[in-house]
């Protein structure tokens, strides 16, 4: 939100000022003038707690409930080509993202900079052995953001696994120094602590650009389109017919099984 009022009210973009949104946002989300679904902490988890169920019935139930046709789905990617990922250095833009990914089946990374070596690791085991792997980065056009896309493809190929055969591509989809030009994005000044800031500011003066300075209906648009220039749609359609052929068979396995059991399972 800080972000989006830099980029279209020139909001100044310093601490102070963030702070004080901040508590405003609280505030507003205590009176009920803001939606407090629409804000949430990312960064805390609750561990623990009780699970378990309160009789065998209740279990068996609670299975036939998580095995109902409509929740199956067959893998898209199986069949394509190519295998996508898209790597976001914002968190606060994660969702805003995945909404648009989700719908293609694509994980969405968001790395908060950085990202760290057991995350890399994490996604490499992911991969498919055996097929071209694109990686679609999203960040800050500033002296770091510009150099994570290198550093993420020479990190990605060397911590790869010994299975993989494939092939790997970091492509740096936004925020390019066109899109920049082409939104007319309000700048911030280069932060001159940075240590890759003077390579930057020799090739883009003191000025750079937020990713969140785009606005998100524009930056979800650019998610479709990039992600959907890598899938093969006839194999994509195969995989959605196939989906509905292999529900119908789950239809009448499960009916057989519930069938089978001395209480009802579809109550």
């Amino acid at each position: 939100i800080h972000y989006r009022l830099v980029a279209g009210y020139r909001q100044p973009n310093v601490r102070s000022t963030s702070n004080m949104l901040s508590r405003q946002l609280v505030k507003a989300r205590e009176r009920g003038d803001v939606d407090e679904t629409r804000i949430e902490d990312r960064s805390r988890e609750f561990l623990g707690g009780d699970y378990g169920f309160d009789s065998p019935e209740n279990f068996v139930k609670a299975i036939f409930d998580d095995m109902t046709p409509e929740r199956y789905a067959r893998k898209m990617w199986s069949n394509q080509p190519k295998f996508v990922i898209v790597w976001i250095e914002k968190d606060a833009l994660s969702r805003v993202v995945s909404r648009i990914t989700d719908q293609y089946r694509v994980l969405t990374a968001p790395s908060r900079g950085y990202a760290s070596y057991s995350y890399i690791k994490d996604a490499t085991a992911r991969l498919p052995s055996d097929k071209r792997v694109v990686i679609l980065h999203f960040a800050d056009h500033d002296p770091s953001g510009i150099d994570m896309t290198r550093d993420l493809e020479e990190r990605f190929k060397r911590y790869l696994p010994h299975r993989f055969k494939g092939d790997l591509k970091v492509r740096r989809v936004a925020l390019t120094y066109d899109q920049v030009l082409r939104y007319g994005l309000e700048p911030n000044p280069t932060k001159r602590a940075d240590t890759r800031s003077g390579a930057y500011v020799a090739q883009y003066g003191n000025q750079c650009w937020e990713l969140d300075a785009i606005e998100p209906d524009e930056l979800q648009r650019i998610v479709k389109t990039t992600v959907e220039a890598f899938i093969d749609v006839d194999k994509w359609n195969e995989a959605v017919e196939q989906t509905k052929k292999d529900r119908i068979q789950l239809c009448r396995w499960l009916d057989e099984m519930k069938r089978s059991f001395p209480f009802d399972c579809q109550s």
